[in-house]
């Protein structure tokens, strides 16, 4: 897979507590003091075709100049080995990363042909509709014989060496080509064509003090229960007489920018209103869309620092005013939440108690490692791919385990175009 990942590098100099901001700080990346901010990998390769059994070596350097090869941890395939070369000993596409102090490099792409073929490539395995696909052939020398080819796709023979699709689905193609007077067949890759799919975000604005905002949270637990295609952050507010101890410090700038006034209070993409009774139709209505931008993320927690990085892509190209929202919650967090429903039959909270004793929070919004409206997304292309990195130290109390991430695409009006959820340490692809 061609994919690369590029992460944004700081190193804290403090242990910095940011949910102890004040209501006027934003929570931003933390920036590093240290001698390098990036880190590059490369190899002694010339090209990213390897036959079987070949040995490559790596080097990792940082933006200043300082050689961390005999520092750093490498991978391949996500797993671990010893030193900085590695054979490869099997075919096969691999994928390689640098780690030191908790932070990645870009990855490096490889593929492993026996030295008496030749290998189709394709620059793009996940593609949107529409988005051209290129094939290429290499010999084992890693030349390009692009030129002596003849590819297909689905059994079916294309003009040229470049395919695109209008409907989603999976793809086959390998190449056929000419040697010593006989027709060869490469092996066959696979690609596949996406068109993405709305995920709405529902914002719920609670308190464990508000004894009616159950009635948020119980659908909510209805709508995950139709549908996947939703992220949900639930910002919870402390009151004067009862203090909300997953209080975010930001709250007041959100329910002033969103015209919030008394819990419950929640909110679709954003700026509508998800009023009583909460209807479920209000967000499987919408929920699945087909639409024209997909967020993909990925995430490494390393002890308390927790890098991401979040990929953009657009079929029309972005809005002006486009923002990237980036939001870290927790779930499972106990605590006793007050409920005016225990003696409401009709409700799922019924006899459950007042307060209810160890009610599980979920979705908690924890920090914002973007400005909470947003980050200004630069201009894109039809096709082509904004990505953007972050770092941040996690307080050590919050569970890495129960620890997800929101990204949000949001318009100039802050009405949230498209969304993506994804589990920290989870590599969330376009979808």
């Amino acid at each position: 897979m061609n994919t690369k990942f590029f992460f944004k590098i700081s190193l804290i100099l403090s242990a910095i507590t940011i949910i102890s901001c004040s209501k006027k700080e934003e929570n931003v990346p933390l920036v590093g003091g240290g001698s390098f901010a990036t880190l590059e990998l490369t190899s002694d390769s010339q090209d990213n075709v390897l036959v079987v059994n070949e040995t490559l070596n790596f080097i990792v350097t940082g933006d200043d100049g300082v050689d961390y090869t005999n520092d750093a941890v490498f991978y391949v395939n996500q797993t671990e080995i010893t030193g900085a070369n590695h054979v490869f000993g099997a075919e096969g596409n691999f994928e390689v990363y640098a780690s030191y102090l908790g932070i990645n490099s870009n990855s490096l792409s490889f593929d492993v042909i026996d030295a008496d073929e030749r290998t189709i490539l394709v620059d793009n395995t996940k593609a949107f509709r529409n988005q051209t696909v290129t094939f290429s052939m290499v010999d084992s020398d890693g030349n390009d014989v692009t030129s002596e080819a003849t590819f297909y796709v689905n059994d079916t023979e294309i003009t040229g060496n470049t395919y695109s699709s209008a409907t989603e689905g999976s793809f086959d193609v390998y190449a056929e080509y000419e040697f010593q007077g006989s027709t060869e067949t490469t092996e066959t890759k696979s690609f596949v064509v996406f068109i993405p799919k709305r995920k709405v975000v529902l914002e719920d604005y609670t308190g464990t003090w508000c004894g009616y905002c159950p009635s948020v949270a119980a659908a909510i637990v209805d709508a995950h229960a139709a549908t996947s295609d939703i992220s949900v952050v639930a910002i919870h507010e402390t009151a004067n007489s009862s203090p909300d101890p997953y209080h975010f410090d930001q709250v007041d700038l959100l329910q002033a920018e969103f015209g919030v006034f008394g819990l419950p209070a929640a909110r679709i993409n954003r700026t509508t209103t998800w009023g009583m009774p909460y209807a479920i139709s209000e967000v499987t209505g919408i929920a699945g869309e087909e639409t024209d931008l997909a967020i993909a993320i990925n995430s490494q927690l390393t002890g308390t620092t927790l890098t991401v990085d979040v990929k953009v892509i657009y079929e029309n190209g972005s809005m002006p005013g486009d923002k990237l929202v980036l939001y870290l919650t927790e779930n499972g967090l106990i605590y006793d939440q007050v409920n005016y429903y225990d003696t409401d039959p009709t409700s799922p909270f019924y006899q459950m108690g007042n307060p209810i004793p160890d009610f599980e929070h979920n979705e908690v919004l924890r920090l914002s490692l973007t400005n909470i409206f947003g980050d200004e997304i630069d201009a894109t292309a039809s096709f082509d791919t904004y990505t953007k990195s972050f770092t941040v130290t996690i307080p050590s109390e919050y569970v890495a385990a129960n620890l997800d991430l929101v990204a949000m695409v949001v318009s100039a009006d802050n009405t949230a175009r498209n969304s993506q959820h994804a589990h920290v340490n989870e590599d969330k692809d376009y979808e």
